[in-house]
């Protein structure tokens, strides 16, 4: 279960800073707010990777998984689908009361 809580801590961080890169650009005035998914990011950073993994996916499985399951799943604004993801795992790393249990 500490691994779940890492993993939540880590996925906060990250819709943090994903959070911080969409709103700075709104706050300088230099631009309106825009969020970013996770699929611009791709596409901007490693587009070839992006595509290899779009044809693995679309040849172990069903074309229609990738094409709108996963797509839509990475084109939710970063922020929220890393701060999902950190709520999911934190409450599933969550540490649990010890019931004791005395029978008269």
């Amino acid at each position: 279960m500490a691994s779940l809580r890492f993993l939540s801590s880590l996925f906060a961080l990250i819709a943090v800073v994903a959070f911080v890169a969409d709103v700075t650009p709104a706050l300088n005035g230099n631009a309106p707010f825009i969020s970013h998914s996770v699929m611009s990011y791709w596409s901007e950073l490693a587009p070839a990777s992006l595509a290899a993994t779009q044809a693995n996916i679309t040849a172990m499985t069903r074309p229609w998984v990738w094409d709108p399951v996963l797509t839509s799943i990475l084109n939710f604004p970063m922020s929220l689908l890393f701060a999902s993801l950190a709520v999911l795992c934190g409450y599933f790393g969550r540490r649990r009361e010890e019931l004791r249990i005395h029978i008269n």
